[in-house]
């Protein structure tokens, strides 16, 4: 039998007709879709007439107002009358097959490509390399060391600010103590000379919960003089480190252009923003299209992306003042402490069965799930994992919790499916980098616009049309903070900032717990009621517009020059570095609010011209002249008066206090904490006076702790027997305590109660980590005026004060606190000049560290009258 020859096919010659969008859209007649919105239809038009041909676009509209159909139809324009190979990246694996789910329910041939790159179906990434379809994809498949989809055409980023992580990893060597101890420890001990002895031991201590988090990063000098001794260690090392070994490749090559930040738990080297233009899947297309609920107002988007100029279609006028849905926004920290603000979002989530949850990062996250699992045993607590492929784990549940970690987008929860959705956490340090910036620097206004998209993107996650609603509720003092600040407020969009409003002021009438609880289930379930909030909510809003701060407009005209330093270091072109550093400089100048950020660009320039004089011909004292300058910006920052002793500076530099920068630091922080707005500050200070000025043993104690860390130390009493009534720690000076509050007066010291007050001294050094060097001094609190003659030998060493010089000191301190947090209200949040006020305050008022020794070992215990 002859063998039948295979049937060969002509191709065909595609005649590629222009169209536009919109003209696509209306061949498709897609089921129960009449028509396009008016709103997208206005953005089609303006991309097709203006933007087509731009290479970075990006498109705003508000969340639920057909972002997807707007992306999908120019992917399919482009591919279709560009004959361009085209990919749509979303956040997450489900979110991929929810947009290819839509697009083949529009009639728009689509591949989905997700999971392994090497187990891509042949015939999907075939259609897809031969332009029959868009590829709908992941970032990670785009941002991965050896990419298989690397020669797209044109790229579109669904929730663009949600490629942030996905980005920024790609060139982010992490080391995870947890994950590489050894290896951590080692880089840790690598740079031990260069760090202060006091976080070298925070950072070596075992307890991470001992201390506050930490956020700091090694002196760029001396990064680069050991530069080769770390290399060694990481080549040596980093096939131990997982995923690290990856972003090493990208960037083992340029680490001048890089740094190094650390905390307890891990360590970072990055560079300052990610070289995406050096990243062939990335680089090589035509036109690159971001998609969002909010760009931002200061260049946030350009630093994310690594790309200098984003041309953006702005929202269609009319559009500015609307959003899909009604939230009713709460604050429970506005009228309840930590825990009761818990309790109701505990209360909340029974009431309502299925929650979304919210954190910055792991460590927030896990404390939530500890929490609900102690309070909430019948509920199913889900995380990201969970949810990778599906919504089913958490929908197809009654008692379900959500909890996801640095995840503002990229996840839908219309309808009955969530109505309720917690935001535990400040958004403000998603990664180790900001962390420094926010804490250590100040650098609050470029940051607080991130932060503002964060929210305005956590908002929308659980309304998604014009009928839909849902309870969010703002866990945290500094939230709370940040969206009472006038100056933030007037950032975002005015729904939001109207539910703010409304949110912030039922806030504050709250009485308790299961008023606030019962005002929530009453918004969702009594439909009359619910009229009633989302009218006064919608009356309102018109009162409210969008304005951006002029120091934002500052920060998108230094964008350009910043991420031109950024390339011009990473390809060594030394002299360019040194002028853009210059040109970034020039744009931040002037006004008190980019101070912190303009220090942090100083201190940039300096590692600059350091690492320039070893290679080109410069004036030799232009790092010096750069670093002079960071740290004359401000005397407040803790941060800088470690630095003054690791980079060269100028001979007239004033020195900064490290302690006094120190207590200034968590001051800022206790005054942040206990809120700028609503009664907690008040109520806080309230109940310390009272704590201090009881004799009953523990309430005095518990005072005196209160006490402590209102004055800017770390307090804690430690729970053992033979442990002092209080410890107070500022950086490598620590003050213990014996308190004897129920002793009759009139009874002299007893030699018991000096050898517990030494004993203090020993178990301080075995039991608390602190550097070589540090003092350690310990008091005995009494109302007593004489010591007996048989316990003067066990006395020595040891100090006594006075109850009552505790208790003025106290009623002093609330007084102080009080006025500084005053000027914060007028100031409208935290910035360098209020560092530097609470410094100045703390002098004129004789609160200073020196101060508060100097009244705790103002008499020496032996030199109580002799019985």
């Amino acid at each position: 039998m002859e063998r039948k020859k295979f049937e060969f096919v002509k191709p065909k010659v595609i005649k590629t007709i222009e169209k536009d969008p919109e003209s696509i859209f209306r061949e498709l007649q897609i089921p129960n879709v009449k028509g396009l919105w008016s709103q997208q239809a206005d953005i089609l038009r303006e991309y097709y007439n203006t933007f087509k041909t731009k290479q970075d676009v990006a498109i705003e509209l508000p969340t639920g107002t057909g972002k997807t159909l707007i992306g999908l139809l120019i992917a399919e324009y482009r591919r279709r009358c560009l004959q361009e190979r085209v990919l749509y990246l979303c956040p997450t694996r489900q979110l991929a097959r929810q947009v290819y789910l839509k697009a083949i329910e529009y009639g728009l041939p689509a591949s989905l490509l997700i999971g392994p790159q090497n187990k891509y179906p042949e015939e999907a990434y075939g259609d897809y390399v031969t332009n029959k379809c868009v590829a709908i994809t992941t970032y990670s498949a785009i941002y991965n060391t050896n990419p298989k989809l690397d020669d797209a055409d044109a790229i579109l980023f669904d929730d663009a600010h949600s490629a942030e992580n996905y980005i920024s990893s790609l060139w982010t060597v992490e080391i995870k103590r947890k994950e590489n101890k050894e290896v951590f420890e080692s880089i840790i001990k690598l740079f031990k000379d260069d760090i202060s002895d006091y976080h070298y031991t925070r950072i070596m201590s075992e307890d991470a919960e001992y201390y506050k988090p930490i956020y700091d990063l090694i002196p760029y000098p001396k990064y680069l003089e050991k530069l080769p001794q770390l290399i060694e260690l990481l080549e040596a090392n980093i096939t131990k480190c997982g995923d690290a070994k990856y972003p090493w490749s990208k960037i083992n090559e340029n680490l001048e252009a890089c740094q190094l930040f650390f905390s307890w738990g891990e360590i970072n080297i990055r560079p300052l923003i990610p070289p995406t233009q050096t990243h062939g899947a990335f680089n090589s297309a035509k036109q690159r299209i971001y998609m969002s609920a909010t760009l931002g107002e200061g260049g946030e988007l350009e630093r994310i992306t690594g790309v200098r100029k984003i041309n953006k279609i702005p929202i269609p006028k009319g559009w500015e003042k609307y959003s899909n849905g009604r939230r009713l926004i709460l604050f429970p920290n506005r009228v309840f402490n930590p825990e009761d603000s818990l309790n109701v979002a505990i209360g909340a989530i029974q009431n309502q069965g299925r929650a979304l949850v919210l954190c910055p990062d792991n460590r927030t996250a896990q404390y939530f799930i500890s929490k609900a699992e102690e309070k909430l045993p019948g509920y199913s607590i889900l995380q990201s994992w969970d949810i990778e492929d599906s919504l089913d784990s958490f929908t197809n549940k009654n008692k379900a919790i959500l909890v996801l970690t640095n995840r503002y987008d990229g996840i839908d929860l219309s309808g009955d499916i969530c109505r309720l959705q917690i935001v535990y956490g400040m958004p403000e340090a998603t990664n180790l980098q900001e962390g420094f910036l926010w804490n250590r620097l100040n650098a609050n206004t470029v940051l607080s616009e991130l932060v503002k998209t964060r929210i305005t993107q956590a908002l929308g996650r659980c309304t998604r049309s014009s009928d839909d609603f849902a309870n969010v509720l703002m866990l945290d003092p500094n939230l709370l903070k940040f969206c009472a600040s006038r100056d933030n407020l007037i950032g975002f969009h005015p729904e939001i900032q109207a539910e703010i409003e409304f949110g912030l002021d039922n806030s504050e009438k709250i009485e308790s717990i299961q008023q606030m609880v019962d005002f929530m289930n009453d918004f969702i379930n009594d439909k009359d009621y619910y009229s009633s909030i989302n009218d006064a909510i919608t009356e309102i809003r018109e009162e409210y517009e969008k304005k951006p701060k002029t120091e934002v407009k500052k920060l998108i005209l230094s964008v350009e020059n910043e991420i031109d330093f950024v390339y011009a270091l990473w390809k060594m072109e030394l002299d360019r570095a040194l002028e853009k550093a210059k040109s970034t400089l020039e744009n931040l100048s002037g006004g008190k609010e980019l101070d912190g950020y303009r220090a942090w660009w100083f201190y940039i320039a300096g590692n600059a011209a350091h690492l320039a004089k070893n290679y080109i011909s410069i004036d030799p004292n232009l790092d010096k002249n750069y670093y002079s300058s960071t740290l004359r910006i401000t005397s407040g920052i803790s941060w800088l008066s470690d630095l003054i002793h690791y980079v060269p500076i100028e001979s007239d530099v004033p020195k900064i206090d490290p302690y006094l920068a120190a207590q200034t630091d968590n001051i800022d922080t206790v005054i942040s904490d206990l809120g700028i707005v609503g009664t907690m500050f008040e109520k806080n200070m309230k109940q310390l006076l009272e704590l201090i000025n009881d004799d009953d043993a523990k309430k005095f104690e518990s005072g005196l702790v209160n006490l402590g860390r209102v004055l800017g130390y770390v307090s804690s009493k430690p729970n053992s027997d033979t442990a002092p009534d209080g410890v107070w720690i500022l950086r490598d000076r620590i003050l213990g305590f014996e308190a004897k509050t129920e002793e009759d007066e009139q009874n002299p010291v007893y030699s018991e109660a000096c050898r517990q007050a030494d004993g203090h001294k020993k178990w301080i050094r075995e039991n608390v980590p602190f550097p070589d060097g540090s003092t350690v001094e310990v008091a005995l609190i009494s109302h007593k005026s004489k010591i007996r003659r048989d316990a003067l030998p066990q006395s020595r060493g040891l100090f006594h004060i006075n109850v009552s010089d505790i208790r003025e000191l106290a009623l002093k301190t609330t007084s102080v606190l009080r006025s500084i947090r005053s000027v914060i209200v007028k100031q409208k949040g935290p910035n360098l000049f209020l560092k530097e006020h609470i410094s100045n305050t703390l002098s004129s008022e004789k609160l200073t560290y020196r101060d508060i020794e100097e009244l705790f070992k103002t008499k020496s215990l032996d030199e109580l009258n002799h019985y």
